[in-house]
């Protein structure tokens, strides 16, 4: 039997130097490729660390932008107040104004009712009555409280065949359904009084009127279906709805 022959086409075997330098290249790639990555973390850190920095001083802005909407929305918010304290000011006198218009020109009561003339039922006059009222039981104390808030009260006699009336004024510069409603609410009161206790120099239907410059949509539907007068005054001097 033959020993069998090296085949041809197997490689010589490596020399001892031929693996040295073999080895070194694989470590030199090692060292290489070691480098890359470390030089790609760094890069990759700066990156995150940029974005980091960026995202920081996004929040910051945000913060900041934060804080500037929630002062001017503060800032708006006290202007807005104060605006509506100096249009609830400004609207509370100028129904003063409109109540002491009445006081010195109960005329503008007498064109805006109907009446032939109308003349000013002092304060002092009318709470007199109320009180006598109260202690006779027609009224109670509350509802005494509540007819000496309204604004004014006036008496006048009706054109042609129409009896005397009782005015119960309610002023104010934009007139609201809460001012028909007191309006409303008030003259009945008075009726009471002049049906079950009759005063002396006073008599007759009792009506409920409201006065101002302009009046609320639904307040001028509310006065025309509970049958309160509105008498509208422009400018602070001048009927503008003079009856036909």
């Amino acid at each position: 039997m033959t020993a069998p022959t090296p085949s041809a086409n197997l490689p010589e075997p490596m020399t001892f130097a031929e693996i040295r330098a073999l080895l070194q290249q694989t470590a030199q790639i090692s060292a290489e490729n070691a480098r890359a990555i470390a030089e790609m973390r760094a890069a990759q850190e700066e990156r995150d660390a940029r974005h980091d920095k960026e995202m920081a001083e996004i929040r910051a802005a945000q913060s900041q932008t934060g804080k500037i909407v929630a002062q001017n929305s503060a800032a708006i918010a006290k202007l807005q107040e104060a605006q509506y304290r100096t249009s609830s000011d400004v609207s509370t006198l100028k129904g003063w104004e409109l109540e002491l218009l009445c006081e010195r020109r109960p005329e503008l009561l007498s064109d805006g009712v109907g009446l032939e003339y109308t003349e000013l039922v002092p304060k002092r006059e009318m709470y007199s009555i109320a009180n006598a009222a109260f202690r006779a039981g027609v009224i109670t104390e509350n509802q005494r409280r509540d007819l000496m808030r309204a604004d004014g009260f006036f008496y006048g006699r009706g054109i042609s065949d129409l009896g005397p009336a009782c005015l119960v004024v309610e002023a104010s510069f934009q007139v609201s359904a809460y001012d028909v409603d007191k309006a409303i609410t008030r003259a009945d009161l008075l009726a009471m009084i002049l049906e079950k206790y009759q005063p002396r120099n006073l008599n007759g239907r009792s009506l409920a009127v409201v006065v101002g410059t302009t009046i609320e949509p639904l307040a001028a539907i509310r006065a025309e279906n509970l049958g309160v007068t509105y008498v509208q005054v422009q400018n602070g001097n001048r009927l503008t709805n003079p009856p036909e």
